[in-house]
């Protein structure tokens, strides 16, 4: 491990951290100023059936980094790009879970700007987290990652 990999992609934020700051921000506009989706009670179930689906995708996720014997927290260095299993169809599938996850909360909450926040979410994962990443895997892997890079979308 070189002396600039110690510290992996030197995220600023943790991506989890993200999430809450979008869903948190979200809920206090809809507090201020609510707007519903369902005016006869939250859409639960749904939430929840959204919620499930996002936990199973980061769960599938998190097993290929185990399996690989690499670190999943991106403020450490990565030993491989992981290019199987759900990463054949995106390269951030966590992330992408995140943001199912922040639709589900806005169902369960009954909030269209919790749902709305998800689009947030998206965007500072991409300008804080991803771009990092992605740089600190070019300089890496160089061509490998690249051809990856090519072959499989950010989220889908």
């Amino acid at each position: 491990m070189t002396a600039e990999d110690k510290n992996g992609p030197g995220l600023k934020f943790p991506p989890p951290l993200l999430v809450l700051a979008a869903v948190g921000v979200a809920a206090l506009v809809d507090w201020i100023s609510p707007l519903p989706i369902s005016e006869r009670g939250a859409p639960w179930v749904g939430g929840a059936v959204v919620i499930a689906l996002a936990l199973l995708i980061a769960v599938v996720a998190l097993a290929h980094f185990i399996g690989a014997k690499t670190h999943v927290e991106p403020w450490h260095p990565t030993t491989t790009v992981i290019q199987s299993g759900i990463y054949r169809f995106s390269r951030n599938p966590i992330y992408l879970a995140f943001c199912i996850a922040t639709v589900g909360a806005g169902l369960i909450l009954n909030s269209w700007w919790v749902v709305a926040s998800a689009a947030l979410l998206k965007f500072l994962l991409q300008v804080l987290v991803i771009r990092r990443e992605e740089a600190y895997l070019e300089a890496k892997f160089g061509a490998s990652y690249l051809q990856y890079k090519r072959r499989v979308r950010r989220w889908l």
